[in-house]
């Protein structure tokens, strides 16, 4: 057994995953006022996360006005989507106006808005709906049983890494650990619910998997532009983005599930 999983770190990982767990479910729940703030917030930190390795931006107050931009395409969807696009459009193309622009940069700015704010657009209006609250707590429970049993089944068995060059610490054993567990609390939610087992395997299976394609994703930008985490704001996991990097991808595909 891997003596790492019963280190410091691993000590705050635990507790900075139990205090973002607390404010999650409690925003979800009160929805309203709440939620949308707790939204903004992490949004706007995701924002100053992102561009701080994807941008040349090295000044505070570039770095907050592109936060708040993001933060804005957010609040602007809760009124209309459309706003939002027309938003987001127009900031993109002032950037294009700028000099010393590279078309690798370009890509990271075009898809930074649509990669942190389209997720909890999302995620949002999915909460609004009658079914809202079980469905979004339900998605949470397995985007945190995905990453939390993939670090454990990792550090347990340790074994052939899943893909080094993004990687160095994801195992294959993780990676099946995490959607093992995830596809058992999902069996265990559908029954208590009343719901069919197979559709609750079935949901459960594609939400965990794309839970670990959104963490190798997030993995493959930073590793782009040679940095190991994304922040240092979160004890024990480095940044929010590295916290929420699952979810970002999972929500897109629960939102595609939820509208069909």
């Amino acid at each position: 057994m891997n003596r790492n999983l019963f280190s410091n770190n691993s000590f705050l990982r635990l507790l900075s995953s139990m205090f973002l767990i607390s404010v999650s479910v409690y925003s979800v729940v009160e929805i309203g006022t709440i939620l949308i703030l707790t939204i903004s917030i992490l949004i706007f930190l995701l924002t100053y996360e992102y561009v701080s390795f994807t941008e040349t931006i090295d000044t505070l107050f570039l770095k907050t006005t592109k936060s708040f931009l993001n933060v804005t395409i957010f609040l602007l969807s809760i009124f209309t989507i459309y706003f939002s696009i027309i938003f987001y459009f127009i900031v993109f193309l002032l950037y294009l106006f700028q000099k010393n622009t590279s078309k690798v940069n370009n890509i990271f700015v075009f898809i930074g808005p649509i990669y942190l704010c389209l997720p909890f657009i999302f995620l949002y209006n999915i909460r609004l709906s009658n079914s809202g609250l079980d469905i979004i707590l339900w998605f949470l429970l397995i985007v945190w049983s995905t990453d939390s049993f993939s670090y454990i089944g990792g550090n347990i068995f340790g074994g052939k890494k899943l893909i080094l060059s993004l990687s160095p610490n994801k195992t294959w054993s993780g990676f099946f650990c995490g959607i093992l567990v995830a596809c058992i609390v999902s069996i265990i939610c559908f029954y208590i619910k009343n719901y069919n087992i197979l559709v609750g395997l079935t949901y459960g299976f594609i939400i965990a998997l794309f839970t670990q394609f959104g963490d190798l994703f997030e993995s493959w930008i930073k590793r782009k532009h040679g940095v190991k985490d994304s922040g240092i704001l979160v004890p024990g996991h480095g940044g929010f983005l590295d916290r929420v990097d699952g979810l970002l991808f999972s929500s897109i595909i629960l939102y595609i599930g939820f509208i069909f």
